[in-house]
């Protein structure tokens, strides 16, 4: 197969997933990076939502239990728990969506917890999240988002509350711009990690059809039905988004195409 052919085009958030890059790289496939959004970290300018941050980080000690539902909310979190927490409240139990989610936390001492799916439905067949009766629990995530965890963990008997850390803001994209790069780069495939992402991406190729046959990898069904009612044609659901099984679902694809 030719370099070209093994083309991925990388959308992870700007400085995120350098290890997935290298060792893409090191196995022969070609990481294009371009990034869909933009995480813009709450500042002190936003003084409600800072001042929320704040709140629920000092209060961390009373939380059963902390869930982080991104790379971002994580990497944000470990600074603010950094600086308020010099020694760690202990009988926490922390969780974390996947193991991009879970990496920040290594700083901080705390092994976090990961479902085998790279979604919220693998964390709430987690033992842990079961019984959950008078159980104070902390969402890590960013602003918005999906309901469903903390809903379900409501269902279960949890109080739950966000710390919502970050804004994401779509990058901003000349007409053409990004169908041009596809093309002149030979991209056959794409990482898409968010719903949000699949609608940047789709918008982009909408005045070409032709661009929709890309082969997007992303780390959940419900991704996939996302991308797949957006009009693009070939969604592979690859569970954890990590070097090992990424280079896996990435060689098996490249075959099936040969």
């Amino acid at each position: 197969m030719s370099t070209a052919s093994r083309a991925l085009l990388f959308t992870r958030p700007q400085g995120q997933g350098e290890d997935l890059v290298q060792a893409l790289g090191a196995a022969g496939w070609h990481c294009v990076r371009q990034p869909l959004l933009q995480i813009m970290p709450i500042q002190p300018d936003q003084p409600q939502a800072f001042q929320a941050i704040k709140s629920s980080i000092m209060n961390l000690d009373l939380y059963d239990v902390v869930i982080s539902v991104s790379s971002n909310a994580s990497t944000q979190a470990v600074q603010w728990i950094d600086q308020y927490w010099p020694q760690m409240p202990v009988g926490i139990k922390w969780l974390a969506v996947g193991p991009s989610s879970a990496l920040p936390f290594n700083e901080l001492g705390i092994q976090m917890g990961i479902p085998a799916g790279n979604h919220s439905e693998g964390l709430l067949e987690l033992a842990e999240l079961q019984q959950l009766a008078g159980k104070k629990v902390l969402i890590l995530r960013g602003m918005g988002g999906r309901e469903h965890l903390a809903n379900t963990l409501k269902e279960r008997g949890a109080k739950v509350d966000y710390c919502e850390l970050y804004e994401r803001q779509a990058i901003s994209f000349k007409p053409g711009q990004l169908a041009t790069l596809l093309r002149e780069r030979q991209i056959h495939y794409a990482l898409i990690t968010s719903g949000e992402m699949a609608e940047q991406l789709a918008q982009q190729l909408q005045d070409d059809s032709s661009l929709l046959k890309l082969q997007l990898i992303v780390p959940s069904m419900r991704i996939q039905d996302i991308a797949t009612s957006l009009g693009f044609e070939r969604v592979a659901v690859c569970g954890h988004i990590q070097a090992q099984t990424l280079l896996a679902c990435l060689n098996s694809l490249a075959a099936r195409s040969n």
